[in-house]
């Protein structure tokens, strides 16, 4: 590849990157975190009863009486089972969802705002969803530009593969973690960025194959990727989904049921589907179709579909690391990290080669560190307002900016101290609201790995406050010994 080329990539690697680095670092950062969003779901009520497994009697008790207690209408109803990555019984419908405990006694309202705040954040940018959902998708396309430019651009990418050269102002070691980040992690990114640009511009390809393979008919597509609805007699009475979930275990005994869904609840057209995981493959689920009666009528077929089918219904588990386990989570979080820090040392080594402008320099650092303060204290909020939590968070990012624009010795050190000492003060709140349900499991999955990070923040915050500390008293001595010498 000849130097001109080489050239173009990187200066089409450094302007998108530079351009759209806030944008690329919060939705990078957001889906680092929600990674964990079931387990952040468990954290938000820790002391919900959890369980194994779960009797059909249980279930039918726990959904006659929610639908005894709300009676609004609504077009489906949903069991989540404990054999879900949350282990835990949750009844629901369109408008509201409550746990159940083993007996299938309601016990609590689902409250899970912080989880979904966050999610939202990292779906939409909290924009709203209809082209909130098409600019993130457009992002997740850019991700794979950056990755495409930033290995043609590399000029000697072979002898570098392994290279982290240190000393100096540090500049040349944060270049080449930049690009062992980046290299040894691109095919996680690619992933990442195609699955992520997919979820917002299915719309789109489905126009385009409706167009040249459908003659224009998008029923026709929806159709070959989602199973549709079965033709039966007309239905009526209450779903017997009890009887449905009983019969799951002689129909596909080797399968973990995620949820229930019942379809068109009340109408003719009313059945029953059981989403089911399937051992070793990438898919959802499977889903377990039954009429109102409780009795079987077929497969939707995503397990063994059609190639295009099963890739489609495997986007999810690809985007989020949702198919082994902690294992796998644990693993997109590591490669979520290094994706995001290649956002925040993009930027830096931007800065740098800028001779790190003041004010762009601290706005920067305002973004990066602030967010995650930002997000600790909106969790906070979280604890004791029940009001929107996507105005706590921007306001508290605005409030970021205006501080940062007016207080000039914020550097990267205080802000990584601030976001370290916002997410100590949300263990401490966490704790003094649940009390010993803050010492579950479902509590320290999440817990240890912030107090991790308090530790960690404090440690490095304090290491660059010395060391700025100690730039500033060599600037000053070289000041001093100049203005003397000039006398």
């Amino acid at each position: 590849m000849n130097k001109q080329t080489k050239q173009n990539a990187l200066n089409a690697h450094t302007w998108v990157g530079v351009f759209l680095s806030v944008l690329l670092f919060l939705v990078c950062l957001s889906g680092t975190i929600a990674v964990f969003h079931l387990e952040f779901e468990r954290w938000e009520q820790p002391h919900i009863e959890e369980m194994e497994n779960v009797t059909p009697l249980a279930i039918e008790k726990a959904m006659n009486t929610f639908l005894a207690q709300n009676t609004e209408e609504t077009n489906h109803l949903y069991v989540v089972f404990p054999t879900s990555d949350i282990p835990r019984l949750v009844v629901e419908n369109d408008h509201s969802a409550f746990f159940a405990d083993k007996q299938g006694n309601l016990i609590e309202k689902e409250s899970v705002s912080f989880t979904e705040m966050l999610v939202d954040l990292h779906l939409y940018l909290n924009l709203p969803h209809s082209w909130g959902m098409i600019l993130v998708s457009a992002l997740g396309a850019i991700i794979c530009t950056l990755v495409v430019t930033g290995i043609v651009a590399h000029k000697r990418i072979t002898k570098d593969a392994f290279k982290l050269r240190r000393g100096g102002n540090g500049q040349q070691a944060q270049i080449d973690l930049h690009n062992r980040f980046g290299l040894w992690a691109a095919p996680f990114h690619l992933i990442i960025g195609v699955t992520g640009a997919y979820f917002g511009l299915a719309s789109v390809i489905l126009v385009v194959v409706a167009t040249l393979n459908y003659d224009g008919d998008r029923e026709a597509v929806i159709n070959q990727i989602f199973t549709p609805d079965p033709v039966l007699e007309p239905q009526s009475g209450k779903p017997e989904i009890g009887k449905a979930f009983a019969q799951l275990a002689t129909l596909a005994p080797e399968k973990s049921p995620i949820f229930l869904t019942v379809h068109e609840v009340g109408k003719p057209e009313q059945f029953i589907e059981i989403y089911a995981k399937a051992p070793n493959r990438m898919i959802y689920a499977e889903g377990y179709r039954f009429d109102t009666s409780g009795e079987f009528i077929g497969v939707a077929g995503y397990e063994y579909g059609e190639w295009g089918k099963q890739l489609a219904w495997s986007m999810y588990r690809l985007h989020f690391g949702d198919f082994a386990g902690l294992a796998s989570k644990w693993f997109y979080f590591i490669l979520g990290v290094m994706l995001t820090m290649l956002c925040v040392s993009g930027m830096e080594i931007w800065l740098s080669k800028k001779a790190h402008p003041p004010l762009a320099t601290r706005l920067w650092y305002s973004v990066v560190w602030g967010s995650v303060s930002a997000l600790a204290l909106t969790a906070v909020v979280d604890m004791f307002y029940a009001g929107s939590l996507v105005v706590i968070f921007w306001s508290l990012m605005v409030f970021n900016t205006v501080v940062t624009v007016f207080l000039h010795r914020l550097s990267k050190a205080l802000w990584l101290m601030l976001s370290g000492l916002s997410v100590l003060l949300l263990l401490i709140a966490y704790i003094g609201v649940n009390g010993a349900s803050s010492f579950t499991i479902s509590s320290l999955q999440l817990n240890v790995p912030m107090l991790v990070y308090v530790v960690w923040s404090l440690w490095r915050g304090a290491v660059l406050l010395s060391r700025e500390s100690n730039d500033l008293s060599e600037k000053s001595a070289a000041t001093f010994s100049n203005a003397a010498v000039n006398k």
